[in-house]
Protein backbone atom coordinates (compact mmCIF):
# COMPACT_ATOMS: atom_id res chain seq x y z
CA UNK A 1 0.00 0.00 0.00
CA UNK A 2 1.07 3.65 -0.79
CA UNK A 3 1.58 6.17 1.46
CA UNK A 4 -1.38 7.92 0.20
CA UNK A 5 -3.41 5.53 0.67
CA UNK A 6 -2.50 5.12 4.41
CA UNK A 7 -3.03 8.71 4.08
CA UNK A 8 -6.64 8.31 2.52
CA UNK A 9 -7.50 6.02 5.54
CA UNK A 10 -6.52 7.69 8.21
CA UNK A 11 -8.51 10.73 6.99
CA UNK A 12 -11.52 8.67 6.44
CA UNK A 13 -11.35 7.18 10.09
CA UNK A 14 -10.98 11.24 10.97
CA UNK A 15 -14.29 11.78 9.25
CA UNK A 16 -16.01 8.98 10.69
CA UNK A 17 -15.17 9.82 13.95
CA UNK A 18 -15.55 13.93 13.75
CA UNK A 19 -18.26 16.04 15.52
CA UNK A 20 -21.52 14.68 16.20
CA UNK A 21 -22.64 10.75 15.84
CA UNK A 22 -20.25 7.89 14.41
CA UNK A 23 -19.31 6.40 11.32
CA UNK A 24 -19.33 2.85 12.48
CA UNK A 25 -19.46 1.51 8.51
CA UNK A 26 -16.44 2.94 7.86
CA UNK A 27 -14.81 1.89 10.59
CA UNK A 28 -15.75 -1.72 10.00
CA UNK A 29 -14.55 -1.35 6.06
CA UNK A 30 -11.63 0.04 6.62
CA UNK A 31 -10.21 -2.44 9.93
CA UNK A 32 -11.98 -5.98 8.17
CA UNK A 33 -10.30 -4.61 4.21
CA UNK A 34 -6.71 -4.92 5.43
CA UNK A 35 -4.37 -6.88 7.71
CA UNK A 36 -2.61 -5.97 10.75
CA UNK A 37 0.40 -4.74 9.41
CA UNK A 38 -1.57 -2.29 7.19
CA UNK A 39 -3.79 -1.94 10.18
CA UNK A 40 -0.94 -0.71 12.38
CA UNK A 41 0.87 1.55 9.61
CA UNK A 42 -2.96 3.37 9.34
CA UNK A 43 -2.74 3.80 12.88
CA UNK A 44 1.04 5.55 12.69
CA UNK A 45 -0.30 7.85 10.01
CA UNK A 46 -3.35 8.70 11.27
CA UNK A 47 -0.89 10.10 14.45
CA UNK A 48 1.34 11.45 12.60
CA UNK A 49 -0.89 13.41 10.24
CA UNK A 50 -3.35 15.18 13.50
CA UNK A 51 -1.00 14.02 16.37
CA UNK A 52 -3.88 12.05 17.87
CA UNK A 53 -3.68 8.16 19.25
CA UNK A 54 -6.02 6.10 16.48
CA UNK A 55 -7.16 4.00 19.56
CA UNK A 56 -7.88 7.04 22.19
CA UNK A 57 -10.23 8.32 19.50
CA UNK A 58 -11.61 4.81 18.55
CA UNK A 59 -12.24 4.13 22.69
CA UNK A 60 -13.88 7.90 23.30
CA UNK A 61 -16.37 7.32 20.13
CA UNK A 62 -17.19 3.67 20.93
CA UNK A 63 -18.34 1.15 23.16
CA UNK A 64 -19.14 -2.22 24.27
CA UNK A 65 -17.56 -5.24 22.63
CA UNK A 66 -17.84 -3.17 19.18
CA UNK A 67 -15.21 -1.08 20.35
CA UNK A 68 -13.41 -3.36 22.35
CA UNK A 69 -12.67 -5.96 19.06
CA UNK A 70 -12.02 -2.68 17.11
CA UNK A 71 -9.40 -1.52 19.44
CA UNK A 72 -8.03 -4.70 19.67
CA UNK A 73 -7.60 -4.84 15.41
CA UNK A 74 -5.33 -1.91 15.78
CA UNK A 75 -2.71 -3.82 18.29
CA UNK A 76 0.32 -5.26 17.69
CA UNK A 77 -0.50 -9.13 18.69
CA UNK A 78 1.88 -9.84 20.92
CA UNK A 79 0.51 -6.65 22.45
CA UNK A 80 -2.71 -7.94 22.60
CA UNK A 81 -2.16 -11.32 24.10
CA UNK A 82 0.22 -9.44 26.89
CA UNK A 83 -2.85 -7.39 27.49
CA UNK A 84 -5.06 -10.41 27.74
CA UNK A 85 -2.50 -12.07 30.13
CA UNK A 86 -2.09 -9.57 32.52
CA UNK A 87 -6.42 -8.75 32.41
CA UNK A 88 -6.96 -12.22 33.40
CA UNK A 89 -4.89 -11.64 36.78
CA UNK A 90 -5.06 -7.82 37.79
CA UNK A 91 -6.95 -7.44 40.87
CA UNK A 92 -9.20 -9.66 42.78
CA UNK A 93 -9.68 -13.17 41.37
CA UNK A 94 -8.04 -14.78 38.35
CA UNK A 95 -9.34 -15.85 34.72
CA UNK A 96 -7.97 -19.01 34.36
CA UNK A 97 -9.68 -20.10 30.97
CA UNK A 98 -7.64 -17.01 29.30
CA UNK A 99 -4.73 -18.01 31.11
CA UNK A 100 -4.98 -21.53 29.69
CA UNK A 101 -6.08 -20.63 25.88
CA UNK A 102 -3.00 -18.04 25.59
CA UNK A 103 -0.11 -19.95 27.29
CA UNK A 104 -0.85 -23.57 26.08
CA UNK A 105 -1.91 -23.04 22.52
CA UNK A 106 1.04 -20.10 21.61
CA UNK A 107 3.45 -21.62 19.86
CA UNK A 108 7.17 -21.19 21.81
CA UNK A 109 8.42 -18.47 19.43
CA UNK A 110 5.25 -16.60 19.92
CA UNK A 111 5.40 -17.02 23.38
CA UNK A 112 8.84 -15.45 23.84
CA UNK A 113 7.35 -12.39 22.28
CA UNK A 114 4.42 -11.92 24.28
CA UNK A 115 6.93 -12.30 27.67
CA UNK A 116 9.20 -9.75 26.20
CA UNK A 117 6.11 -7.24 25.61
CA UNK A 118 4.46 -8.47 28.73
CA UNK A 119 7.68 -7.42 30.22
CA UNK A 120 7.71 -3.67 28.55
CA UNK A 121 4.55 -2.98 29.02
CA UNK A 122 3.93 -3.99 32.76
CA UNK A 123 7.72 -3.65 34.07
CA UNK A 124 7.04 -7.02 35.32
CA UNK A 125 7.83 -10.87 34.69
CA UNK A 126 5.31 -12.70 33.16
CA UNK A 127 6.18 -15.89 34.88
CA UNK A 128 6.24 -13.77 37.80
CA UNK A 129 2.84 -12.49 37.87
CA UNK A 130 1.60 -16.11 36.80
CA UNK A 131 3.43 -17.49 39.90
CA UNK A 132 1.32 -15.04 42.24
CA UNK A 133 -1.78 -15.75 40.87
CA UNK A 134 -1.73 -19.25 40.60
CA UNK A 135 -1.10 -22.66 42.82
CA UNK A 136 -0.26 -26.15 42.74
CA UNK A 137 0.07 -28.12 39.59
CA UNK A 138 -1.85 -26.05 37.30
CA UNK A 139 0.68 -23.22 38.36
CA UNK A 140 3.87 -25.61 38.01
CA UNK A 141 2.56 -26.65 34.28
CA UNK A 142 2.06 -22.80 33.40
CA UNK A 143 5.84 -22.12 34.62
CA UNK A 144 6.68 -24.91 33.03
CA UNK A 145 5.28 -23.64 29.53
CA UNK A 146 6.29 -20.18 30.16
CA UNK A 147 10.41 -21.42 29.68
CA UNK A 148 9.64 -21.56 26.06
CA UNK A 149 11.66 -25.18 25.79
CA UNK A 150 9.22 -27.34 24.10
CA UNK A 151 11.10 -29.18 20.96
CA UNK A 152 10.31 -28.13 17.19
CA UNK A 153 11.06 -31.38 15.94
CA UNK A 154 9.20 -32.80 13.11
CA UNK A 155 11.49 -35.59 12.65
CA UNK A 156 10.14 -38.25 15.12
CA UNK A 157 11.79 -41.00 16.72
CA UNK A 158 8.78 -43.04 17.00
CA UNK A 159 10.23 -45.45 19.89
CA UNK A 160 11.12 -42.81 21.75
CA UNK A 161 7.52 -41.91 22.01
CA UNK A 162 6.34 -45.37 22.85
CA UNK A 163 8.68 -45.31 25.78
CA UNK A 164 7.20 -41.65 26.93
CA UNK A 165 3.41 -43.25 26.33
CA UNK A 166 4.95 -46.35 28.76
CA UNK A 167 5.67 -43.60 31.53
CA UNK A 168 2.64 -41.70 31.21
CA UNK A 169 0.55 -45.25 31.40
CA UNK A 170 2.84 -46.35 34.37
CA UNK A 171 2.06 -42.08 35.82
CA UNK A 172 -1.46 -42.37 35.24
CA UNK A 173 -3.73 -45.78 34.73
CA UNK A 174 -1.33 -48.15 36.21
CA UNK A 175 -1.34 -46.93 39.70
CA UNK A 176 -3.24 -45.13 42.43
CA UNK A 177 -3.05 -41.73 42.20
CA UNK A 178 -1.19 -39.89 39.43
CA UNK A 179 2.38 -38.74 38.63
CA UNK A 180 1.86 -35.28 38.09
CA UNK A 181 5.07 -34.40 36.98
CA UNK A 182 5.31 -36.75 34.46
CA UNK A 183 2.62 -35.69 32.49
CA UNK A 184 3.97 -32.04 33.07
CA UNK A 185 7.50 -32.79 31.86
CA UNK A 186 6.25 -34.30 28.48
CA UNK A 187 3.14 -32.08 27.84
CA UNK A 188 5.18 -28.90 28.33
CA UNK A 189 8.62 -30.06 26.64
CA UNK A 190 7.34 -32.89 23.48
CA UNK A 191 6.56 -30.78 19.93
CA UNK A 192 3.61 -31.00 18.35
CA UNK A 193 4.29 -33.77 16.32
CA UNK A 194 5.75 -35.78 18.77
CA UNK A 195 2.29 -35.10 21.11
CA UNK A 196 0.81 -36.10 17.77
CA UNK A 197 2.52 -39.47 17.97
CA UNK A 198 2.62 -40.33 21.52
CA UNK A 199 -1.46 -39.84 21.38
CA UNK A 200 -1.92 -41.93 18.53
CA UNK A 201 0.82 -44.78 20.05
CA UNK A 202 -0.82 -44.72 23.70
CA UNK A 203 -4.36 -45.28 22.25
CA UNK A 204 -2.57 -48.46 20.09
CA UNK A 205 -0.63 -49.31 23.04
CA UNK A 206 -3.56 -49.50 25.99
CA UNK A 207 -6.59 -49.46 24.39
CA UNK A 208 -7.64 -45.48 25.51
CA UNK A 209 -7.10 -41.97 24.18
CA UNK A 210 -4.81 -39.96 26.10
CA UNK A 211 -7.51 -37.54 26.10
CA UNK A 212 -9.74 -39.60 28.27
CA UNK A 213 -6.92 -40.82 30.78
CA UNK A 214 -6.07 -36.97 31.24
CA UNK A 215 -9.64 -36.85 31.75
CA UNK A 216 -9.59 -39.91 34.48
CA UNK A 217 -6.24 -38.73 36.21
CA UNK A 218 -6.81 -34.78 36.75
CA UNK A 219 -9.81 -32.29 37.67
CA UNK A 220 -10.06 -28.60 37.67
CA UNK A 221 -7.86 -26.30 36.07
CA UNK A 222 -4.82 -28.52 35.58
CA UNK A 223 -6.72 -31.13 33.31
CA UNK A 224 -8.21 -27.92 31.66
CA UNK A 225 -4.58 -26.39 30.73
CA UNK A 226 -3.21 -30.45 29.90
CA UNK A 227 -6.15 -31.37 27.37
CA UNK A 228 -5.43 -27.81 25.89
CA UNK A 229 -1.92 -28.40 25.82
CA UNK A 230 -2.62 -31.63 23.68
CA UNK A 231 -5.51 -30.96 21.66
CA UNK A 232 -4.02 -26.69 20.72
CA UNK A 233 -0.38 -28.39 19.63
CA UNK A 234 -2.03 -31.54 17.69
CA UNK A 235 -5.11 -29.85 15.98
CA UNK A 236 -4.97 -25.82 16.63
CA UNK A 237 -7.82 -25.28 14.08
CA UNK A 238 -9.84 -27.94 15.40
CA UNK A 239 -9.29 -26.63 19.29
CA UNK A 240 -10.28 -23.22 17.98
CA UNK A 241 -13.39 -24.43 16.54
CA UNK A 242 -14.36 -26.02 20.63
CA UNK A 243 -14.34 -22.82 21.48
CA UNK A 244 -15.96 -20.51 19.65
CA UNK A 245 -18.31 -23.16 20.03
CA UNK A 246 -18.06 -23.06 23.78
CA UNK A 247 -18.40 -18.90 23.65
CA UNK A 248 -21.71 -19.09 21.42
CA UNK A 249 -23.92 -21.86 22.62
CA UNK A 250 -26.29 -22.49 25.42
CA UNK A 251 -28.13 -19.18 27.16
CA UNK A 252 -25.74 -16.22 26.56
CA UNK A 253 -22.85 -15.66 24.92
CA UNK A 254 -18.96 -15.53 26.31
CA UNK A 255 -17.85 -12.34 24.23
CA UNK A 256 -14.41 -12.52 26.07
CA UNK A 257 -13.72 -15.89 23.96
CA UNK A 258 -15.48 -15.05 20.86
CA UNK A 259 -13.47 -12.14 20.69
CA UNK A 260 -10.46 -12.87 21.20
CA UNK A 261 -10.59 -16.16 19.07
CA UNK A 262 -11.83 -14.08 16.06
CA UNK A 263 -9.02 -11.35 16.38
CA UNK A 264 -6.43 -13.83 16.97
CA UNK A 265 -7.10 -16.17 14.18
CA UNK A 266 -8.65 -14.30 11.70
CA UNK A 267 -5.70 -13.79 9.69
CA UNK A 268 -4.43 -17.37 10.19
CA UNK A 269 -6.91 -20.32 10.55
CA UNK A 270 -10.34 -18.68 10.14
CA UNK A 271 -11.54 -21.05 7.11
CA UNK A 272 -10.25 -23.85 8.86
CA UNK A 273 -11.95 -23.32 12.10
CA UNK A 274 -15.27 -23.40 10.24
CA UNK A 275 -15.01 -26.53 8.71
CA UNK A 276 -14.24 -28.32 12.34
CA UNK A 277 -16.90 -26.12 13.57
CA UNK A 278 -19.14 -28.08 11.19
CA UNK A 279 -17.66 -31.15 11.59
CA UNK A 280 -17.81 -31.43 15.14
CA UNK A 281 -21.05 -29.62 15.70
CA UNK A 282 -22.94 -30.08 11.90
CA UNK A 283 -23.61 -26.42 12.37
CA UNK A 284 -22.53 -23.19 10.63
CA UNK A 285 -20.18 -21.38 13.12
CA UNK A 286 -21.16 -18.27 11.22
CA UNK A 287 -24.81 -18.46 11.55
CA UNK A 288 -24.32 -19.06 15.13
CA UNK A 289 -22.06 -16.38 15.80
CA UNK A 290 -24.77 -14.53 14.15
CA UNK A 291 -27.44 -15.61 16.67
CA UNK A 292 -26.07 -14.61 19.59
CA UNK A 293 -24.41 -11.10 18.64
CA UNK A 294 -26.05 -7.91 17.44
CA UNK A 295 -25.74 -4.48 16.06
CA UNK A 296 -21.82 -3.19 14.79
CA UNK A 297 -20.48 -5.67 16.75
CA UNK A 298 -22.28 -8.18 14.66
CA UNK A 299 -21.36 -6.42 11.54
CA UNK A 300 -17.68 -6.76 12.44
CA UNK A 301 -17.55 -10.13 13.37
CA UNK A 302 -19.20 -11.42 10.64
CA UNK A 303 -16.81 -8.99 8.18
CA UNK A 304 -13.42 -10.60 10.11
CA UNK A 305 -14.87 -13.96 9.00
CA UNK A 306 -16.46 -13.96 6.25
CA UNK A 307 -14.78 -12.45 3.43
CA UNK A 308 -16.29 -13.01 0.55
Amino acid sequence: MTDSKYADYAEQLSRAMRGAGTDENTLIKIATSENLKERIKIKDKYKSLYGRDLLDDLKSDLSGNFSKVMLALYKDKYEYDAEQLYLAMKGAGTDEDTLIEIIASRPVWMLKKIKNVYKKLYKNDLENDVKSDTSGDFQKMLISLLQCNRSENTEVDTEKCIKICKELYNAGEKKLGTDEHIFNKYMANCSPAELMTIAREYHKAYGKPLMKVIDSEFSGDIKTLIKTVLYANISPSEYFSTRINKAVKGMGTNEKILNRVIVTRNEIDIDIIQKYYKLLYSKDMLEDIKGDTSGNYKKLLVALIDKK
